[in-house]
């Protein structure tokens, strides 16, 4: 006579406190996901928390998956010449720390409001250059070069904006490949700084070449 098969119990459901414990945990998972997904990831945007959730995402899904979750940045970009970075650089010509350059966005921490502000300041240059205001980004380079002369110990240099330009996905022949190469760099506005006799900066802006008339050949 056949022995009687052992019986499986059927599984338990969840208590009530379970079930409502783990759409808790959910909730708070799919809401920290959706958080991170809305800063471009691993670039200098992320803020803070953007970065310690990319941190927890990573040691949590990361290292069990093999996948990095921070690792493929993306941007969001119109296409609109002021959607572009915008850099505010001083070449020191003279003084202390001759032939330096300084990028002043790089002086405030990635992603923090005061970087923000100043990617607005510089948008706002080049938006004054290009409705041809020459006062506005006059004023913004001399104080600027006050403060970089006071913390540098320069004498002179040579104020620039500088745009950044985003590298298309499809290279045509010949681009280079090299993000930050020098043909993604635009120059908007260009000036001469330095300090006068009385300890006052003075700012010269250069012209452009189509903007200056041609030598004449003297005819003798």
């Amino acid at each position: 006579m056949p022995l009687p098969q052992p019986t499986t119990p059927d599984p338990q459901p969840l208590s009530s406190n379970a079930r409502s414990l783990l759409s808790l945990a959910l909730i708070a998972y799919l809401f920290g996901l959706w958080v991170l997904l809305s800063c471009p990831l691993g670039n200098e945007y992320m803020s803070g928390l953007h970065k310690r959730l990319g941190g927890l995402y990573q040691a949590v899904m990361g290292e069990s998956l093999a996948i990095s979750v921070t690792g493929s940045p993306y941007y969001i970009h119109s296409g609109e010449p002021f959607s572009d970075d915008h850099l505010l650089v001083i070449e020191l010509t003279e003084g202390e720390r001759a032939g330096e350059t300084v990028t002043i966005n790089d002086q405030f921490a990635a992603g923090s409001q005061a970087q923000q502000r100043l990617r607005l300041l510089a948008i706002y240059i080049a938006l004054q250059v290009r409705i041809g205001e020459d006062a506005p980004p006059a004023q913004f380079a001399k104080s600027l070069a006050a403060h970089t002369f006071q913390e540098t110990g320069a004498t002179r240099g040579v104020f620039r904006l500088r745009r950044h330009m985003f590298q298309p996905m499809e290279l045509a022949a010949g681009a280079a490949e090299d993000p930050d190469a020098a043909s993604y760099f635009e120059t908007v506005y260009e000036a001469d700084v330095w300090l006068d006799r009385d300890g006052q900066v003075q700012v010269l802006k250069r012209s452009s070449l189509e903007h200056v008339a041609p030598a004449v050949e003297s005819q003798s």
